[in-house]
């Protein structure tokens, strides 16, 4: 995409660890984007990070960032249960908005957040930063290419051992778990390779006793065509961050798809039962081409998007996974969607 014209000009809603780890550096790194402001609900918290990170203006309110004329854009890390206030409330302030995943947690949520930034003529993303690596552009290449033959399986995996923390919003019932954490991530990547919507879910969940979230959640996805797919997400098992395209000829593997190191990441393509290649990638900020590709799309409405609209059909398979493990059933995607 191209990054030609003015930076965009962002602020940041919260200053949560994926910010200042992931995000910041991003913004630093991106090349059309400005990250001019950055708010807190603790005005010691905003003035700290700002220093930090050189950052010119900070705020001690949400809502005294978002009025704010010169912000253009913000980025919202804030706990999973706050998404639709926030995101609701940019998008009524005019900006445009990048907002952690899970954008919603229900369908309702995304549908509203959608229609609400279509009303205004905005952009609104939900923040899969996996999706803006090249080595999944180059999965689709090889899966459009044939030498997979017909795909029939998606299986996926993100998984990491994690620390029990009651004051880490992980740990907490409205919103955490595993599967809000990391278990959206292989089912967005499903749906991104299938280019299409399931029909009906499966999951299972381990409880944790003291907190009720899921320490791990194991889903199956079934596709009106009979395409599959299946996916393991866990606060309670070794690091994985992996997933497999499968055909009938052959497969494809992105061995670190989602969380992806600072080594490169390799492809590993099997044809058959002999023949096994590999594709090395070298290192790159996937955040930071996250943040290019979205701020190119703000100064050029004609650049392809994930749009509002994936989030609405993305809240809508979660939702019907979240309570295929509550309910312990199948759950088809129209009940949720009506």
């Amino acid at each position: 995409m191209s990054i030609d014209g003015a930076p965009v000009r962002w602020g940041v809603l919260g200053t949560a660890r994926i910010f200042e780890r992931r995000m910041a550096p991003a913004f630093a790194a991106a090349r059309n984007a400005e990250l001019i402001a950055i708010a807190s609900r603790s005005e010691e918290k905003a003035a700290a990070s700002a220093q930090r990170h050189g950052i010119p203006r900070a705020f001690g309110s949400y809502d005294t960032l978002l009025a704010d004329d010169e912000v253009e854009a913000v980025y919202i890390p804030l706990p999973n249960d706050q998404h639709r206030e926030w995101t609701l409330r940019a998008l009524e302030a005019g900006k445009h908005v990048l907002c952690d995943k899970p954008a919603a947690l229900t369908y309702a949520d995304a549908a509203l957040m959608s229609d609400t930034a279509a009303a205004k003529n905005l952009r609104l993303m939900e923040g899969f930063m996996w999706r803006h690596h090249p080595q999944h552009a180059r999965i689709r290449e090889i899966i459009e290419g044939g030498e997979l033959g017909t795909i029939v399986h998606f299986r996926g995996a993100f998984t990491y051992p994690a620390v029990r923390d009651r004051n880490n919003i992980r740990w907490q019932a409205a919103g955490g778990g595993a599967f809000w954490d990391v278990g959206v991530y292989p089912v967005n990547a499903a749906r991104f390779h299938f280019g299409g919507e399931p029909v009906a879910v499966q999951a299972v969940a381990r409880r944790d006793d003291e907190t009720g979230i899921d320490l791990h959640t194991v889903g199956i996805l079934e596709w009106a065509e009979g395409r599959t797919a299946s996916f393991v997400c866990g606060f309670d098992q070794a690091f994985a961050s992996t997933y497999t395209v499968i055909g009938d000829r052959g497969s494809v593997t992105a061995e670190r798809g989602f969380q992806i190191g600072e080594s490169g990441v390799d492809l590993t393509i099997r044809i058959g039962d002999s023949e096994i290649r590999t594709e090395h990638f070298p290192h790159l900020l996937q955040y930071a081409r996250e943040i290019e590709d979205f701020s190119a799309c703000i100064r050029d409405v004609s650049l392809s998007l994930t749009p509002g609209e994936d989030g609405r059909a993305q809240a809508a398979v979660t939702e019907a996974l979240a309570r295929a493990a509550r309910e312990r059933r199948t759950v088809e995607i129209s009940e949720i969607t009506g």
